[in-house]
């Protein structure tokens, strides 16, 4: 494995947490890790520079934290580096790396995100194989500058995905699994071989960029115009979860797997709700159209109501790119016409 100067920020998550109290404890875990982290790179040869972003579970990150981590890795670019390694919780990381995504991956850097499911302490940790498998990741040469994800798969191979094709895990799941199954590669057990995918079938990559410069902490839609984002589910009252919401705010909608949600004519339902409340910008994602070649007549009736789809860009991605576009100062208007060619367009009748 090459030894090219790589810097490596840690953010606390599992990866940084310990188990030895009663419960998996961040705060505990962080000297841990750098010692490890020092020992992991000294028997591999591995030149790093480390340092802390912040310490915390990623399931109470907020977006305030992603700037904080954006300006971190900025400083690191700024510097002359070309080579990050992130670690970071798994449970927000699909947000975390859309967000380092849209700011940084037009840059000719290389940014690899990575985390654990069982902290070092534990029997089952995989903390050195998902660490090996990111500096694998930042230093092989057929993966060129992006923002990517690395993490070890079901076989015991580190996957390599790109960051904007994460899948945030589902309850069960040990491993992120890429959009349409098309990671950009995996290496083998021992991380000597990269096989690279050549993605052939996959959709069209979402193209925009934020200026990290232009990001105020100010700015966070935080009041006033907010953003938000829910899950569909049977029973679904709609009304109720945006009653709370100011006007001018942005409601983001996770549809079921097929691009579909609740359509239904009944009190409190999400077409109650998108009819009712003609302040509010309603989208929907994600419709998948290497499964879905054209919407459901339920998602249609939504879109008629007056509601936003957009194609394979998935719902955490569309938050982070509109939390973080108005926190660049642009208006939702500008942010929804950058990705209008995802939408698909609303049929006249």
């Amino acid at each position: 494995m090459a030894s090219s100067p790589i810097t490596l920020i840690t953010t606390g998550g599992t990866i940084g947490s310990s188990s030895e109290s009663e419960s998996v404890n961040v705060t505990l875990g962080e000297q841990q890790l750098q010692q490890h982290i020092q020992e992991v790179c000294q028997r591999n040869n591995i030149a790093l520079k480390s340092r802390v972003a912040f310490n915390k579970n990623s399931e109470d990150l907020t977006p305030s934290d992603w700037l904080t981590l954006i300006k971190t890795v900025k400083e690191e670019i700024n510097s002359g580096c070309d080579k990050i390694i992130i670690t970071h919780g798994t449970d927000t990381m699909a947000y975390t790396a859309a967000a380092i995504a849209l700011c940084f991956r037009k840059l000719p850097v290389k940014i690899v995100l990575t985390g654990s499911c069982f902290p070092l302490d534990h029997p089952k940790s995989d903390v050195t194989a998902n660490l090996l498998g990111a500096f694998a990741a930042a230093t092989e040469t057929q993966i060129g500058n992006g923002i990517y994800v690395s993490f070890l798969n079901s076989a015991n191979q580190t996957q390599i995905i790109d960051a904007l094709d994460i899948k945030p895990m589902a309850f069960d799941e040990l491993a992120f699994q890429a959009a349409f199954n098309q990671p950009h590669g995996v290496f083998s057990a021992d991380k000597k071989n990269y096989q690279g995918n050549i993605h052939a079938n996959h959709p069209r990559s979402l193209d925009f960029t934020i200026d990290p410069d232009e990001i105020t902490a100010r700015s966070l839609p935080t009041s006033g115009q907010s953003v938000v984002q829910f899950s569909c589910y049977p029973g679904l009252n709609a009304v109720q979860l945006c009653a709370g919401l100011k006007a001018g705010s942005c409601v983001i909608v996770n549809l079921y797997h097929s691009g579909t949600g609740p359509s239904l004519v009944e009190e409190n339902s999400l077409l109650e709700a998108i009819q009712s409340r003609d302040d509010l910008t309603f989208l929907l994602s994600p419709l998948p159209s290497r499964y879905i070649a054209k919407p459901y007549t339920a998602t249609i009736t939504l879109m008629l109501a007056g509601a936003h789809l957009y194609q394979d860009i998935q719902p955490h991605v569309l938050h982070v790119l509109i939390t973080l576009g108005l926190s660049s100062g642009k208006t939702l208007e500008e942010l929804l016409t950058a990705i209008k060619p995802h939408q698909q367009p609303t049929p006249t009748s």
